[in-house]
């Protein structure tokens, strides 16, 4: 049986506590029944950590054994991170739509953060001795939508303050249908505008009213504010807000 040692401790408490961190986060900006998964598989977690660590002493893995408790850990992990990340994903798709340019910040950050969830795994692969494909891809893309999440909060929460107007022709609009943003965060599929950017088309998330009211080729006033890395960020249409 592989004991855990002081190191590997450590490794998994600094762990636990990101995950409580996104757990929370994920709830505070996806204020929906869906949050209740990584909260309750936090907890969960939590006690299947406890059970790992005493399962060295013989009174307790009579009942409880160590390759059980391992696979039980690595499930009940990856359906708390993996779910963190998807509510903070639905909850920021609309936000990432409307940054311009925001393909390219998205990929960015996708690349940045693929690699951080593939080195924790690995760390978490030779502490539980347990390698495995479907968790490899389980920490390289929760993480990675993690970092497109945060990067784009980064982006749009702490820009400096001011606005620029900018009025922009409509190319076509789109009614999204249901997906899986859609279902996550109990929203109404949203309103797709499309304009030509940097000789690009672009894809921008509208009011229900302003979706309306626009007809193809027709003009619509962006409020825009410049984000803090750099990417503009699109505050109203039309004077109005995105719900």
């Amino acid at each position: 049986m592989i004991k855990p040692q002081k190191k590997s401790a450590v490794f998994l408490g600094i762990l636990f506590a990101l995950l409580a961190l996104l757990s929370v986060w994920a709830a505070k900006e996806n204020a929906t029944a869906y949050a209740l998964i990584p909260l309750v598989s936090l907890v969960v977690l939590a006690l299947l950590l406890v059970a790992f660590f005493l399962a060295r002493e013989s009174w307790f893995s009579e009942n409880f054994k160590w390759e059980e408790l391992r696979a039980a850990v690595l499930v009940v992990l990856a359906i708390n991170l993996a779910g963190s990340a998807l509510l903070l994903m639905a909850a920021e798709a609309n936000h990432l739509d409307n940054t311009l340019n925001g393909t390219s910040l998205f990929r960015l950050s996708l690349l940045a953060g693929a690699p951080v969830g593939v080195m924790i795994w690995v760390k978490l692969s030779r502490l539980f001795d347990k390698k495995n494909i479907v968790m490899l891809k389980t920490f390289l893309i929760s993480f990675a939508l993690i970092s497109a999440t945060t990067t784009s909060q980064i982006n749009r929460k702490l820009a400096a303050p001011g606005e620029s107007q900018i009025t922009i022709d409509v190319l076509k609009k789109e009614r999204a249908n249901p997906g899986p943003v859609s279902w996550l965060s109990r929203k109404e599929p949203p309103f797709f505008v499309f304009i030509r950017n940097h000789d690009e088309e672009e894809r921008l998330v509208v009011p229900g009213q302003v979706w309306n009211d626009t007809l193809r080729y027709a003009s619509i006033n962006l409020t825009v504010k410049n984000g803090y890395l750099g990417y503009g960020y699109v505050l109203r249409f039309d004077g109005r807000m995105l719900e």
